[in-house]
């Protein structure tokens, strides 16, 4: 069984003064599959050629080929990742199932490998929806200026100053310089 999560990196960016969140998409999280295997003894003629550990084994050396090695993308063939458009993946791990029957359970945890050049235009076209995004918090901001002062001085407002009284009513001492939504220690 192959499972395959695809997931978008989203910038955030806080705007003081306002609830919540600008959020924009900058680009892709790594692809990360799952695969699922139960691996068992391989016959021909109702002899068994290879055992299940055997097979495992080749697995494993698919992991890591030594003590000495590194890590190596390899190349994967499914319907599923061909769909996404991924043709190459880093095994980051190997669950290994321990049973008393003739076969081995393991799952390979695999994550999307891109080359050196694909990360680096990928990061590039990171960097410029994240400048693009700070823009649109500084406008953002900037909106809000204008519009308190369209809208005149706050602190003169009713609703403000019901607040302020419910706090005092309900502190029982006034706190002139903190607003709404902020305490001040």
């Amino acid at each position: 069984m192959i499972a395959l999560i695809r997931l978008v990196k989203v910038y955030e960016i806080e705007i003081k003064g306002r609830s919540g969140k600008i959020k924009q998409a900058i680009g892709y999280k790594d692809s990360q599959i799952t695969i699922t295997l139960e691996i068992c003894n391989k016959e021909e003629d109702g002899n068994v050629v290879e055992t299940a550990r055997e097979r495992f084994e080749q697995i494993q050396k698919l992991f890591r080929e030594s003590r000495e090695s590194l890590p190596e993308p390899k190349e994967i063939v499914s319907t599923l990742t061909d769909a996404c458009g991924i043709r190459q993946v880093l095994i980051k791990e190997i669950e290994v199932h321990d049973n008393e029957l003739d076969y081995i359970s393991c799952t390979l945890h695999l994550t999307e490998f891109e080359s050196v050049e694909n990360q680096l235009k990928t990061q590039a076209h990171e960097q410029e929806a994240v400048a693009e995004a700070e823009q649109r918090g500084e406008k953002a901001i900037a909106g809000d200026e204008k519009l308190n002062e369209a809208l005149g001085n706050p602190e003169d407002d009713y609703l403000n100053s019901r607040f302020e009284q419910g706090k005092t009513d309900a502190m029982g001492e006034e706190y002139p310089d903190e607003t709404p939504g902020e305490d001040i220690e």
